[in-house]
């Protein structure tokens, strides 16, 4: 008698994944998913309620791979032009996964810019060149659109930045931000 398949939650998670990072959201089907294990559709609705609740929990799952790839401050020497940089190579590397959750008007897109900007947020909060929130919101309102823009156009292909230059476009815009936000502060 052959054994039978285990197919783990976190298997399946892994091949919705794989998924979103090869089509986008685009036929996000149980189906789909379940042709990339080799299975039937039963071990996906045996684990989850349906498919918004799978889509949910791989947000979920997402958005804490994305904390420690992108987000995480807690290494020494860790500041937010690391995580401006970390952002941009995560878009170089995984440029259809980032459209995905980044560029579309519906849902993902809105709750994954939120979760970025709060990420951010709290990063400028370990900063004390930001003494309160409304130094916080004002820099964030010069960095982000340069960094978000950059990353979306390096995610298309449009900009192919070497390792150094992902470095390099990160401190070049931290830069100009610092310079900008010091102005309107001053003013």
């Amino acid at each position: 008698m052959a054994r039978k398949q285990t197919i783990l939650k976190k298997h399946i998670l892994e091949a919705a994944l794989a998924h979103v990072k090869e089509e986008g959201f685009e036929n996000f089907t149980a189906r789909r998913i379940a042709d990339s294990l080799n299975a039937s559709t039963q071990p996906i609705y045996k684990a989850f309620k349906n498919m918004e609740d799978l889509k949910e929990q791989l947000i979920d799952y997402i958005k804490a791979e994305l904390q420690k790839e992108v987000f995480d401050v807690s290494l020494e020497g860790a500041d937010l032009v690391l995580v401006c940089a970390n952002y941009l190579r995560f878009a170089k590397k995984e440029g259809m996964l980032f459209s995905a959750l980044f560029m579309g008007k519906d849902y993902p897109s809105k709750e994954f810019n939120d979760f970025v900007l709060n990420a951010v947020y709290e990063v400028m909060e370990t900063m004390p060149e930001f003494e309160d929130d409304e130094d916080r919101k004002t820099f964030l309102e010069i960095i982000w659109p340069s960094v978000h823009g950059a990353a979306v156009l390096s995610a298309q292909g449009q900009f192919d930045y070497e390792e150094q230059g992902i470095d390099n476009k990160a401190e070049s815009i931290y830069r100009h931000a610092m310079a900008a936000w010091k102005k309107k502060t001053v003013v």
